[in-house]
């Protein structure tokens, strides 16, 4: 089941590291920071940063939470897994509610939330949007087309939080999943011809877009189809994955 663990921001990679290396590999699963992709604008054009979606706060998946909870009084930082006090002192461990880990399964592809595009009509109204935005468009309490921003206020792990979104839009360079989904069906859909990309699993490679700055991406898998390749990345506490048009991207 999923948890909570609560730190000090800034000290999420420490704790995380030290949690890992100090507890039975049998007992966690799985234990990581959320990031999300915030989009700055420089010069006319946009870049992908990532960023912590809840500062100070790790996500944990495990069946013995009472375990967690006697590795994290080992850790020297102040840190500590959500829950609640019994009447008797006891310690009761309460697992991420199921609207909570709705919530976060709508946002999150392997620990990142990817911008979402946004299509803004007349009179500055909101027309089509994709990606993790979508299912929260009519929550959006903010809106900053510049910026390439909106913020969403919703209720999770008990409290009222105002949730950051990055957005893209059809100014920006294309990125291939939402490309995809703004795409025609796919047999109206041309494609270029299989060949050899010069690209092979292992490979690190930059954007040549700069849509992600000077990131180091290391390719995974090459689709000769569509003429993308599936990257893998180390950031901090996340294996962030990102697809990449082939053309746009050279080795390093």
């Amino acid at each position: 089941m999923w948890y909570v663990i609560q730190t000090k921001t800034g000290n999420e990679e420490d704790v995380r590291d030290l949690l890992l290396k100090i507890s039975d590999p049998e007992v966690i699963r799985r234990c990581f920071l959320p990031l999300f992709e915030e989009v700055r604008r420089r010069e006319g054009r946009s870049r992908i940063v990532f960023r912590r979606l809840f500062p100070g706060y790790l996500f944990l998946d495990t069946d013995a939470p009472e375990d967690v909870h006697e590795t994290l009084k080992r850790i020297p930082e102040f840190t500590r897994l959500l829950g609640a006090e019994e009447d008797s002192g006891e310690k009761l461990f309460l697992p991420v509610g199921k609207e909570d880990e709705a919530f976060l399964d709508s946002l999150f592809d392997e620990g990142v939330m990817h911008v979402s595009y946004v299509n803004q009509v007349k009179n500055g109204r909101i027309g089509q949007v994709v990606g993790p935005l979508a299912r929260y468009s009519t929550h959006i309490t903010k809106l900053e087309y510049r910026h390439r921003m909106a913020i969403v206020e919703a209720d999770i792990f008990g409290k009222r939080r105002r949730i950051k979104f990055g957005l893209w839009t059809k100014e920006d360079e294309p990125l291939p999943w939402l490309e995809e989904q703004l795409a025609q069906p796919k047999e109206a859909t041309p494609f270029l011809p299989e060949i050899d990309l010069g690209l092979a699993p292992g490979d690190k490679i930059m954007d040549d877009t700069g849509v992600y700055g000077d990131q180091i991406f290391i390719v995974d898998s090459v689709d000769t189809k569509h003429r993308t390749v599936r990257t893998v990345t180390r950031l901090g506490l996340a294996t962030v994955r990102i697809e990449l048009f082939a053309d746009k991207v050279r080795k390093v």
